[in-house]
């Protein structure tokens, strides 16, 4: 005798593995966000720490900073961590510097996913 479940997902036209398969996927899919995404680097001091939320995928979850843009002379406080902080290793005048960074989620699936650009700026 079939169960309740498979009834009226059977009525429905849905296979109760098909369901299944639907709901495990969309529990995998991976996302992730910074925040904040603009911080702001002093001679004297770390900018204020910036924050990897992850949701869905699959734990553990391990963490890559990589710089896409701008000044080499703003750091990364630590590139495999989920909160770093931004410091500056340049010299102590001249104009602005900017840099880019992207921090990029990979879970225990081997599904990756990738934050938005975070903005470093120095100014002296």
């Amino acid at each position: 005798m079939k169960s309740r479940r498979e009834l009226v997902f059977g009525a429905a036209g849905v296979g109760v593995g098909a369901l299944m398969a639907a709901t495990a996927a969309q529990a995998r899919t991976l996302s992730a966000s910074a925040s904040p995404t603009i911080v702001d680097v002093t001679d004297s001091s770390y900018s204020a720490p910036v924050t990897v939320t992850v949701s869905g995928g699959v734990a553990p979850y391990s963490y890559l900073w990589t710089q896409v843009s701008g000044s080499t002379n703003i750091m990364i406080s630590d590139p495999t961590s989920p909160v770093v902080e931004f410091g500056w290793v340049g010299p102590f005048n001249g104009p602005p510097r900017l840099s880019g960074w992207v921090c990029h989620v990979t879970d225990g699936a081997n599904e990756t996913a990738s934050t938005g650009v975070v903005r470093a700026a120095y100014s002296s």
